[in-house]
């Protein structure tokens, strides 16, 4: 017998397109949470939908009490073009959970 897989997806504010599975969500980025938004960890291998690469460029992120740099590209929408957040292409130093490939998600909060 197999286990059921959830189909729940995380959905573009905008348009409501699916973009990324539930099932592959890694953690929440608590140290980028605001009253606006929070940022979210994905797999590299999340299978992402509905989603456009965009330039490539310097960015950090803040996990467990330290810094990394990394080199980041923007995802959009490819439906609307909303910015959702970004796909990581390097990791300059070493981190326990931030790899290559990791997708960032950007989720804004409802007014």
């Amino acid at each position: 017998m197999t286990k059921p897989t959830l189909n729940a997806w995380f959905c573009c504010f905008f348009c409501k397109s699916k973009y990324a599975p539930f099932n592959c969500l890694i953690k929440e980025l608590s140290a980028h949470r605001n009253e606006e938004k929070c940022w979210l960890l994905f797999r590299e291998n999340s299978g992402l939908q509905n989603v456009t690469f965009f330039d490539e460029g310097p960015s950090c992120i803040r996990d467990k009490g330290q810094t990394t740099l990394i080199d980041i590209t923007r995802m959009e929408c490819s439906n609307c073009g909303e910015h959702l957040g970004g796909k990581i292409v390097h990791v300059h130093e070493r981190h326990p959970i931030i790899r290559e490939g990791q997708y960032v998600v950007q989720l804004t909060k409802k007014p």
